[in-house]
């Protein structure tokens, strides 16, 4: 009787695992994250995005550009509706990427502020000391923000440090490492600001769990109103009345 209930746990803590594993596997695929990201087809995520923004009815506006954690905020433009936002984001991607479909979701739009969402995705498949990954994420960002700029002069970009997570606790140094460079690449440019949310999933001790998905890499609905209402808003208003950029407000 005990061998036979032992049976059932351990089956079912197979079935368990296998269906956790399944899931993430289609997540994986359908957003190009993780190992799945070589096999997916970013076109069939990319361009659908520019068929909801047509550029020539979306310009001068607010655009996010990053990786899955803008992609997956599906209410952004109902929890900024009072702001001209789109959300061009795209899961799994990379900074590489952001250059390469650039033509297709940033410059047709001329945006007069582009807030950045990049992290772990880029370094995670580096090789070799922290020290140079930092120095080959850095060097690459830069290079990306010069292009950028020398495309859309007049655009302000803001530069989201890569947020700390309990899914990617290993990678949380690095992280933070990555974050310091940054901040002081966009002390040394005037198109660049930096905004710090370190501090909103890392105390230095403990995460916030219940700011994320189970798979603690993606906020949740909680974690993307606390990320909007302490830290991309503010950023947000500060353009807006430094920059007189009152047009960016939807009346």
């Amino acid at each position: 009787m005990k061998r036979k209930a032992k049976k059932i746990f351990v089956g079912s803590v197979f079935a368990f695992s296998a269906t956790c594993i399944v899931g993430l596997a289609i997540t994986g695929w359908k957003i190009g994250w993780g190992p799945f990201a070589g096999l997916y087809d970013w076109d069939s995520q990319v361009y659908p995005i520019a068929e909801k923004y047509p550029a020539q009815d979306c310009q001068n506006e607010v655009v996010f550009y990053g990786a899955s954690n803008f992609r997956l905020w599906t209410e952004m433009e109902n929890d900024l509706s009072g702001y001209k936002v789109q959300n061009h984001g795209f899961g799994g991607s990379t900074d590489k990427l952001l250059v390469e479909y650039a033509d297709v979701l940033l410059y047709p739009y001329n945006p007069a502020v582009v807030f950045f969402q990049t992290g772990s995705n880029d370094y995670i498949s580096l090789s070799g000391s922290d020290e140079e990954k930092v120095a080959i994420c850095l060097e690459y960002k830069e290079q990306m923000f010069d292009r950028f700029h020398e495309q859309l002069p007049d655009t302000k970009f803001v530069v989201m440090s890569g947020l700390l997570l309990p899914g990617r606790s290993k990678y949380t140094v690095l992280t933070q490492q990555v974050n310091k460079a940054l901040e002081s690449l966009c002390a040394e440019k005037d198109y660049l600001y930096f905004v710090d949310a370190s501090d909103m999933t890392f105390d230095g001790q403990n995460y916030t769990q219940e700011l994320f998905v189970s798979d603690g890499i993606h906020l949740n609905h909680s974690g993307q109103l606390l990320w909007m209402k302490k830290y991309i808003q503010p950023m947000l208003e500060t353009l807006i009345q430094e920059e007189r950029m009152e047009f960016l407000r939807r009346k």
